[in-house]
């Protein structure tokens, strides 16, 4: 039993670092509208397909599984809820590799499908092979 436990914390924290690919599978903005902002009623919506119920809402950032920076859209496919207290992958790392993709695209080491494509497969992955590993402290 005990077994059974210490296996779904592990799936409930990794679920935590990146996410869920069938409920967010991450978009790119292809028009303006794509990126008018995120609503309340996202957010809800986010929660709810992430079977998380609103009172925890403050343990989370609603994040854009493609950073709005680099063209990903403001709908539910690109939206996730990422836990703020998750250690050592948390949003600020993801904003630093955000910033670093950013860099690497305006020298020309790789372009931005190139970047949203990176950060949709796995963006601690993409966290790593662009900027380093983390270790907790």
């Amino acid at each position: 039993m005990l077994l059974v436990l210490g296996l779904a914390g592990n799936a409930w924290a990794e679920d935590a670092l990146v996410p869920n690919p069938k409920r967010t599978p991450g978009r790119v903005a292809r028009r303006d509208k794509d990126q008018r902002g995120v609503t309340l009623a996202m957010e809800k919506k986010v929660l709810a397909r992430y079977r998380l119920p609103w009172s925890r809402r403050l343990e989370f950032k609603i994040d854009h599984l493609i950073p709005r920076e680099l063209g990903g859209a403001d709908s539910i496919d690109n939206l996730w809820p990422q836990s703020l207290i998750t250690k050592p992958y948390g949003p600020e790392r993801k904003d630093l590799l955000t910033q670093t993709l950013l860099a690497r695209i305006a020298a020309g080491q790789m372009t931005l499908a190139q970047a949203q494509e990176q950060i949709r497969k796995d963006w601690i992955d993409a966290f790593i092979e662009n900027v380093g590993m983390v270790y907790l402290r």
